[in-house]
């Protein structure tokens, strides 16, 4: 399978509001994505797409798989604080370190009282979590 992965760097004045104009920073392919996560890191406000470029009949419309902003996003839980991209049960969200922390704990409490192992892939910033092992 053949995937592409757009690395966009936003370049307006300020983020109050629309972001934009968005300018392409760099292509990446298949594995590549890791290094695209990377890339958008690094970047004061970036997303990255994914886009299936292959023969089959996926749909080839691109999507937004991750997104940096400098100094993290307001809070998707809390709307006080900025946090990371993390992965969370309603998708991806940006999550303060205050509410990651209480989450977790959460998590692993009900994972104890299930008896279970905790995902350990839940509210842990996406970006820390590249070189993990896949599930």
């Amino acid at each position: 399978m053949s995937w592409k992965y757009t690395v966009e760097q936003c370049n307006a004045e300020t983020h109050d509001g629309e972001c934009g104009p968005w300018e392409v920073v760099d292509v990446m392919w298949n594995g590549g994505w890791r290094l695209a996560y990377r890339k958008a890191d690094e970047l004061p406000h970036a997303i990255v797409s994914s886009q299936y470029a292959g023969d089959l009949g996926y749909k080839k419309t691109p999507h937004n798989v991750f997104e940096h902003v400098e100094g993290g996003a307001l809070c998707w839980q809390c709307v006080r604080a900025r946090g990371p991209l993390c992965q969370t049960a309603n998708g991806n969200k940006f999550v303060c370190a205050g509410c990651q922390a209480e989450m977790r704990r959460y998590i692993e409490q009900h994972a104890r009282d299930l008896g279970t192992s905790p995902d350990r892939w839940s509210y842990v910033p996406i970006i820390d979590t590249l070189d993990w092992e896949a599930r």
